[in-house]
C-alpha cells in the first residue's frame, strides 16, 4: 500500500472510531441521564439498572460508581454498596464523600470499626466535614464509646450549629452516660430547631422518665404520639410513666395500644404483666410475662418478674426456677439474688439463702435498692443488728428519705432500742408529716416504753390521716388499726 493510500486508510479509520466513540458516549450519557432522573424521583431500582448499563457501556469514572452505590444503599444492599464505594475510592483516592458513604454502609452492616476508619479518612481529607463527624459519632455510639461520640457530635455542632439530629444524638449519648440534665438540654434544643421532631420528644420524655419527672415525661411522650400515632415505643414508655404514678388503668391502656402496633415486642407484655400483678390479676400477669419470655427467651427481667409472682403466691419452687434462669442470663444481679435468698429462707434453707445474700452484698454494696432488700432479708432472718447497720448506712446516704428513717426505726425497735427507735420515727415524721404508718409504729414503741400519753397522741394522729400510699419498699405487714382503735377506746 502506497503512503498516500495508507494515510487515507488511517484517516478513514479515525473517522469511524470517532463516530463510534461519540455514539458510545451519547449512549452512556443517555443511561446516566435516565439514572439520575430515576434516582431523583425515588425509583432506585430503575436508577440502579441504568447506572449498571452505563458501566457496562464503558462508564468508568469514580462518580458513576459512587452514584450506583447510593442507589444500592437506598435499596438496602449495603454489601454491594461497599463494593461500589471502594471502586470509586480506587479511581479517586481523595473522594471524601465515598469514604463517608462507605462508612455509612459499614455502619448499617454493624461493622463499626470499619465505619470509624472510613469516617476518619473522610475527616482527614476535609476537616470541616460536619456530616462525617456526626456519622463517626453514631459509629462510636454503636461501639458503646459514648465519650468519643459526644466529642464528635460536639465538633459537628461547632461546624453546623443548627443541626437538630446532632443535638438529638448527642443527647442520647448523654442519656446513656446517665447525664440526664445535659441530655434534656440537647433534646430541647433539637425540638427548638425542629418542632415536629417526634424522636426528640420521645427521647426527652425518656430522659424525664428516668429523672422521675412523670408529668413532664407524659407530656413529651404524648407529643411524640401526636406527631406519630403509630409510635409503639412512645406508648410503651408513657405506660411506664403512668405505672410509676400508680395509674395502672392508664398504664395498661397504653401497653395495649403498644401491643396492637408492635405485637412482637416482648418488653410490652412483660411490663403489662407486672401492671396486672399490681392490680391483683395474677393469672393475666403470668400469661403476659410468659408470652414475653416466649417472644424473647433471653429477657432476664421477665423471669425475675414471673419468679416474684410465683413467690408472692407461695410457689417458691417455681420462683426459684425462674430466678435461676434470670441469674443464668444476668449472673451479677444482686436484686435477683436477694429474691432467691428470700425463697430459700421460706423453705428453711438458710445456708443457701446466706450464700445468695453474701454474693449479692459483694456485687451491690453501693446500690441503695439492693442495700434495702439486703437489710430486709437480714431483718427477716432475725439478724436485727446487721439489718440496723445497713439501714443506718442508707440513712447516711440519704438523710432526707422518710422511708430509710422509718426502716431503721423499725429494726431498732425490734432490738429493744426504744429511745433510738423513737428518734428515727420522729425524723421520718418530720420529713413527711403525713406518714401514717410512722405515727402508728412510734405509738407502739411509746406504749412499750410506758409513755401512754404520747402513744395515745400518735394513735389519734394516725387515725386522722389517710392510709399511707403504697410504697414499693413497704413490704412489712401494716399495723392492725382495728386493735389500735380498741386500745384508744379502752382508755
Amino acid at each position: 500500500m502506497t503512503p498516500k493510500k495508507w494515510a487515507a486508510a488511517i484517516a478513514g479509520f479515525l473517522v469511524i472510531f470517532a463516530a463510534t466513540w461519540t455514539a458510545a458516549q451519547q449512549e452512556i450519557k443517555g443511561y446516566l441521564d435516565n439514572a439520575n432522573l430515576a434516582y431523583k424521583t425515588g425509583d432506585y431500582a430503575k436508577a440502579l439498572d441504568y447506572f449498571s448499563k452505563a458501566i457496562r457501556a464503558g462508564a468508568s469514572n469514580a462518580d458513576v460508581f459512587f452514584r450506583r452505590g447510593l442507589a444500592l444503599e437506598k435499596l438496602g444492599d449495603n454489601k454491594q454498596a461497599v463494593n461500589d464505594y471502594s471502586r470509586a475510592i480506587q479511581l479517586d483516592p481523595r473522594m471524601e464523600t465515598a469514604y463517608n458513604n462507605r462508612g455509612s454502609a459499614y455502619y448499617r452492616l454493624g461493622e463499626f470499626d470499619k465505619a470509624v476508619a472510613d469516617y476518619s479518612k473522610a475527616i482527614e481529607l476535609n476537616h470541616s466535614y460536619a456530616l462525617a463527624y456526626y456519622n463517626r459519632g453514631n459509629a462510636y455510639h454503636g461501639k458503646g464509646d459514648h465519650d468519643r461520640a459526644i466529642k464528635d457530635f460536639t465538633r459537628a455542632l461547632e461546624i453546623d450549629p443548627d443541626d437538630p439530629d446532632a443535638y438529638n444524638n448527642r443527647g442520647w449519648a448523654f442519656l446513656q452516660k446517665k447525664s440526664l440534665e445535659n441530655s434534656i438540654k440537647d433534646f430541647s434544643r433539637a425540638i427548638q430547631l425542629n418542632p415536629q421532631y417526634a424522636l426528640a420528644y420521645y427521647n426527652r420524655g425518656n430522659a424525664r422518665l428516668r429523672l422521675g419527672d412523670q408529668e413532664e415525661s407524659i407530656r413529651d411522650l404524648s407529643k411524640a404520639i401526636e406527631l406519630n400515632p403509630q409510635y409503639a415505643l412512645a406508648y410503651f414508655q408513657r405506660g411506664n410513666a403512668f405505672f410509676n404514678k400508680s395509674d395502672l388503668e392508664k398504664a395498661i391502656t397504653d401497653y395495649n395500644k403498644a401491643v396492637l402496633i408492635n405485637p412482637s415486642f416482648a418488653d410490652i407484655y412483660n411490663n403489662r404483666g407486672w401492671a396486672f400483678f399490681k392490680k391483683g390479676n395474677n393469672a393475666q400477669a403470668l400469661r403476659d410475662i410468659s408470652h414475653a419470655i416466649s417472644l424473647n427467651p433471653d429477657l432476664a427481667r421477665a423471669y425475675t418478674n414471673r419468679g416474684w409472682i410465683h413467690k408472692s403466691v407461695g410457689e417458691c419452687p417455681r420462683a426459684i426456677q425462674d430466678f435461676n434462669k434470670a441469674l443464668e442470663l444476668d449472673p451479677n444481679n444482686p436484686e435477683v439474688l436477694t429474691y432467691r435468698a428470700a425463697c430459700y429462707f421460706e423453705r428453711g434453707e438458710a445456708n443457701l439463702a446466706l450464700r445468695d445474700m453474701e454474693q449479692a452484698a459483694d456485687i451491690g454494696r453501693d446500690d441503695p435498692q439492693f442495700l434495702h432488700r439486703f437489710a430486709l432479708l437480714k431483718e427477716q432472718a432475725g439478724d436485727y443488728a446487721a439489718a440496723a447497720k445497713i439501714f443506718d448506712r442508707l440513712v447516711a446516704m440519704n438523710p432526707e428519705d422518710a422511708w430509710s428513717q422509718f426502716d431503721l426505726a423499725v429494726v431498732l425497735g425490734k432490738q429493744g432500742r426504744f429511745r433510738e427507735s423513737i428518734e428515727h420515727f420522729t425524723k421520718s415524721i418530720q420529713i413527711d408529716p403525713k406518714f401514717r404508718e410512722a405515727y402508728l409504729r412510734r405509738g407502739i414503741v411509746f406504749e412499750f416504753s410506758g409513755d401512754t400519753s404520747r402513744s395515745r397522741a400518735d394513735f389519734a394522729r394516725a387515725m386522722s390521716l389517710p392510709e399511707t400510699k403504697e410504697d414499693p419498699r413497704m413490704i412489712r405487714q401494716p399495723v392492725n388499726t382495728s386493735l389500735i382503735k380498741e386500745m384508744i377506746s379502752a382508755r
